[in-house]
């Protein structure tokens, strides 16, 4: 399952426009890596969707930014991630729910929690949309996007999977309707279109999403353009209709092997069309939640040596308590008058939550470290 690439070039976009940054963050005390993308046209005015894209086995974040999936941000207005899995005896993995005769690559490696974690931690940098946060991969990638739709639904808006479905070991246990998008080759000879050793084939993956989405049927069916000579032809069904505004689309991609298409040398791409995908949708169960007004912030975020925790809008007296993201308990203090100072200097890289519980407050921020 390992990503074989094309280069992508978007004439009107420039390298010039995207910062680019690697970065690493802490996750149940293991450093994970990942590549940031913040489109120069970024001011943080106004809140902007995040694209989280993960590659396939055996590959790497560097490699598969060759998507180009930020190359589409400065215009389109959105923050883009290129996390890296964890190596394993095989290459690097996800701990995705693909398995092989009863063998999963990397079972003990929390990665649902290294993309929430993600999500915290970009959310505490930049001024992130919570309601649009969408996911995509390919191969392993595409298993593991799946995968955070049947277990992250509270968090994840939407995902599009190239040639990766749900894995033989995932337990699909999804908290609401969510959009999905599919991409499979006919001629896929690594996941294969149907006798899939990995996971369920690609038919069956489009009908459980179409099912527990609740979309109408039959699918709308276009045959898109065959304009380039690449010997494949594509067929889009779009099932709509589906539960609080789902949908679930299926590009089956006649004769096609395990590639992710790109224009120019294809009839369509695949990152262009995603992010078209992705666009329509807002996780509307979180903005509902999320129209709640904060009561406590915390500065500077990051923070270096010391933080000071505001409390507003009647958050003035409690007991505060600083933890991991596992829950666990690392200090404790009053909280008097809707101000504290609590020093954090001695604590390692990563991100931390506050939490203050007095009468009629509960209220929890997270920041980094």
């Amino acid at each position: 399952m390992k990503t074989r690439l094309l280069a992508i070039v978007f004439s009107v976009l420039s390298f010039s426009l995207i910062a680019q940054t690697t970065k690493t963050i802490q996750v149940g005390g293991v450093s994970r890596s990942y590549k940031e993308y913040v489109a120069g046209s970024y001011t943080g005015t106004n809140a902007v969707p995040l694209v989280i894209c993960l590659h396939g086995l055996g590959d790497n974040m560097t490699n598969f930014s060759n998507i180009g999936m930020h190359l589409l941000s400065d215009s389109a207005q959105f923050i883009t991630l290129y996390p890296q899995a964890m190596s394993s005896p095989y290459g690097t993995a996800w701990n995705s729910g693909a398995s092989y005769m009863g063998m999963t690559l990397n079972p003990t490696v929390d990665d649902i929690g290294f993309i929430s974690a993600l999500i915290d931690s970009t959310a505490a940098l930049y001024n992130i949309d919570e309601s649009r946060v969408y996911v995509t991969g390919f191969s392993m990638g595409g298993f593991m996007a799946n995968r955070l739709a049947c277990q992250l639904g509270t968090r994840v808006c939407a995902i599009a999977s190239v040639a990766g479905t749900i894995g033989t070991s995932c337990v699909c246990n999804p908290f609401r309707p969510i959009p999905v998008a599919h991409f499979h080759g006919t001629a896929d000879a690594t996941v294969a279109y149907t006798g899939n050793a990995y996971g369920n084939d690609a038919e069956e993956l489009v009908n459980y999403w179409v099912d527990f989405n609740n979309c109408d049927t039959p699918a709308v069916h276009t045959a898109l353009p065959n304009i380039e000579a690449d010997s494949m032809t594509i067929d889009l069904y779009q099932y709509f209709n589906g539960d609080q505004g789902s949908e679930t689309w299926f590009y089956k991609v006649n004769n096609a092997d395990h590639t992710w298409l790109v224009p120019g040398a294809n009839d369509i791409s695949y990152t262009i069309e995603i992010w078209n995908f992705f666009k329509r949708f807002q996780h509307l169960t979180l903005d509902i939640e999320n129209t709640t007004a904060p009561r406590m912030s915390v500065y500077p975020n990051p923070a270096t040596d010391v933080v000071q925790i505001n409390g507003f809008n009647g958050a003035d007296r409690g007991m505060l308590t600083l933890m991991d993201l596992s829950g666990r308990t690392l200090m404790q203090t009053c909280f008097e008058n809707g101000f504290a100072t609590i020093n954090v200097s001695q604590l390692p890289s990563g991100i931390y939550m506050l939490q203050l519980n007095g009468d009629n407050v509960f209220e929890t921020v997270r920041f980094i470290k």
